[in-house]
């Protein structure tokens, strides 16, 4: 009896460590937030203060990697004035070309809460972007 409750738990624990690869997709609305430079300054800074390397690849998109136990995540982020989506790309060994098999499930798992870190820095950057839009004096003042 003991063997089928070690098994269950066992199968249960397995289901539960599974994990998709996350896109993030959000809108905002910051009156102060109005062109495509104000949001890859943003995406840019975030990427920065949470260890992800970035380079623009288009006007409204970015190529965002980090490195973690030997692999690299990358993601694409595209942007504008009134929404931001990071999209997964690939994750690469460091010492060769081979894509990852083994492990897979923990470096998904990783890689989401990468991208749930880097969102919630860009979500803060776009706030205090727009903050200091509220305290800059206007045109014509």
């Amino acid at each position: 009896m003991k063997k089928w409750f070690y098994l269950a738990g066992l199968l249960l624990a397995a289901g539960c460590a599974s994990s998709s690869i996350r896109t993030v997709e959000k809108s905002f609305s910051f009156p102060f937030v109005s062109n495509n430079q104000q949001v890859k300054a943003a995406v840019f800074r975030a990427c920065a203060e949470s260890g992800w390397k970035c380079r623009a690849v288009t006007q409204d998109a970015a190529e965002a990697s980090v490195s973690v136990y030997g692999q690299t995540l990358w993601a694409d982020v595209h942007y504008s004035p009134r929404q931001y989506r990071i999209e997964y790309k690939h994750i690469s060994q460091l010492q060769g070309a081979q894509k990852v098999q083994a492990g897979q499930q923990a470096i998904n798992q990783q890689y989401n809460r990468l991208v749930r870190r880097l969102s919630g820095r860009i979500d803060q950057q776009l706030k205090n972007l727009n903050q200091a839009g509220v305290h800059q004096p206007q045109q014509g003042e």
